[in-house]
């Protein structure tokens, strides 16, 4: 691929469905006309600006019309994409843009004072005129150039800025497309409701070229989401939290109708399964994604994904995410069980370093993903855990997946371990705004785990802390366990209450 033209792409969309809504949102229907001449208005002003091939544009808008302009303006400019998730904090945004050394923000008025007192350029996209795509202003970009700048989720530490190029985004782009199980054509909508920056963006991407609707909501209100899916909409982009929220809020309803639900960036416990396909139907994908490798690594389509927990699936703790998808090498650094090791096509091509140059993965092209899985007999991919979230209990290694799923049955709640000097770590369970009695509940569910699996202390905070995927943030969570009790150490280890 010598050159990537992201105008030539938009003005055929443009040719073909102009006159389609492309977007719906608070504001209403936007045609795909309207989308794209607001982005070419934007790409024009950020030509003129001097931007261009190798250059960092950041992007920050909430779920809407106008989410969707300012990345594809972005991109026809041929600069790379910073997308910035809009639940960041003032000291986050900061951090983001130190850490990927942009300059210049292209966003929603909203946000334009914060980034000019950060010494940005600011290019609001309220103040950017729409006009006719003309291809002849913008560049045919080399492939190797930078395309987007995606970050880890910073559940560890600082997060890292991950560097795709313009040839592996528009690979991944099309493959996606490619992995689709059925194409969306004029009316077919498909509901998204997490943060644009994130999958949120990619499935846009992905349905838009084919000329179907996005219905892209800035959050997850119930009460706008039951309206949608009692008529009219086709397909839902939607997160474990995601699901988890609706099944509660519609508990007991049947609402058929979805052709799919795409779930992924965390498992689906059999339990929210079991709820969603009964009010939903057998209708859930799932796939593995990554921001080193973006979806699809790993496919399980709607059947698949029903056979699997009709089996029995994830009763072992696992959670399988299926097949490899096009051009995906998928390899485990062990016997049987160990690190995900990830090759593909669209793959990224590193990290940023403090200077900015890339840090490209492995010598021999493969990604480490610190995620622990197997590989099963018939080619499939399982998901274990996490290699950062082991911990070390009385010299045990453990990971909290394994006792965070025999705890469901009790309600959800998140392991992690609590500094000991005695045992190294002390394994504490924690509900989201626990009902009494759950501390019981609890010690019954982990009844067939071994005996130094089983957490030693139970607790309940107000809200979990989460990022802007939904998963949980575990240094956040133990940082307010730390702020709330105090250790009193030895071999039978008490909290007591901090204040």
């Amino acid at each position: 691929m010598p050159a990537v033209n992201w105008g030539r792409e938009l003005a055929t969309m443009r040719a073909r469905f102009g006159g389609r809504v492309a977007v719906e949102d608070a504001a209403g229907a936007a045609s795909y006309a309207e989308v794209i001449d607001r982005a070419a208005g934007l790409g024009r002003r950020l030509r003129e600006a001097g931007i261009g091939p190798g250059d960092r544009v950041a992007t920050v808008a909430r779920n809407g019309r106008l989410a969707v302009a300012i990345s594809w303006g972005v991109m026809l400019s041929g600069a790379a994409e910073v997308p910035l998730n809009i639940a960041y904090t003032e000291a986050e945004f900061r951090d983001a843009l130190a850490i990927a050394g942009v300059r210049s923000v292209a966003c929603t008025r909203e946000h334009a004072a914060l980034f000019r007192d950060a010494g940005c350029a600011v290019h609001a996209i309220e103040e950017v005129g729409a006009e006719a795509l003309e291809t002849g202003l913008f560049p045919s970009v080399p492939a190797g150039a930078p395309g987007r700048i995606g970050f880890t989720s910073g559940t560890t530490g600082r997060p890292k800025a991950i560097v795709t190029s313009q040839r592996a985004r528009f690979l991944g782009h099309l493959l996606l497309q490619a992995s689709l199980p059925w194409l969306p054509g004029a009316g077919s909508r498909c509901l998204a409701m997490t943060p644009f920056a994130h999958g949120a963006s990619l499935q846009s991407y992905a349905w838009l070229s084919q000329g179907g609707t996005m219905v892209l909501h800035d959050g997850v209100d119930p009460e706008r989401v039951r309206p949608l899916l009692a008529g009219g909409l086709e397909a839902m982009f939607a997160a474990p939290t995601v699901l988890a929220k609706l099944t509660a809020a519609f508990a007991g309803a049947e609402l058929p109708g979805l052709r799919t639900i795409f779930t992924g960036t965390a498992p689906l416990p059999p339990l929210l399964y079991g709820r969603v396909r009964g009010m939903f139907g057998p209708v859930v994908r799932v796939t593995y994604g990554k921001t080193e490798v973006v979806n699809p690594i790993t496919i399980l389509r709607p059947e698949e994904t029903d056979s699997w927990y009709a089996e029995g699936g994830g009763g072992d703790g696992a959670a399988c995410v299926g097949w490899p998808g096009q051009g995906v090498e998928v390899v485990i650094d062990g016997e049987a069980e160990g690190e995900v090791l990830l090759r593909a096509a669209h793959m990224s091509e590193g990290t940023l370093d403090a200077d900015f140059n890339v840090v490209p993965w492995r010598a021999d092209g493969f990604h480490a993903t610190g995620d622990v899985g197997r590989i099963d007999a018939q080619g499939r991919l399982h998901l274990v855990a996490r290699l950062s979230d082991a911990m070390k209990s009385g010299g045990y290694k453990i990971y909290p997946q394994e006792i965070e799923r025999a705890l469901a049955p009790a309600g959800d709640a998140v392991v992690v371990g609590f500094p000991s000097d005695y045992w190294g770590e002390i394994i504490v369970a924690v509900a989201e705004d626990a009902a009494p009695g759950w501390e019981v509940a609890a010690k019954a569910a982990c009844g067939d785990l071994a005996p130094f699996k089983r957490p030693r202390f139970h607790a309940s905070v107000a809200a979990l802390p989460r990022n802007g995927q939904g998963k949980v943030v575990r240094r956040l969570l133990l940082a307010e366990l730390q702020r709330q009790w105090r250790l009193v150490d030895g071999p039978r280890p008490v909290f007591e209450r901090i204040g």
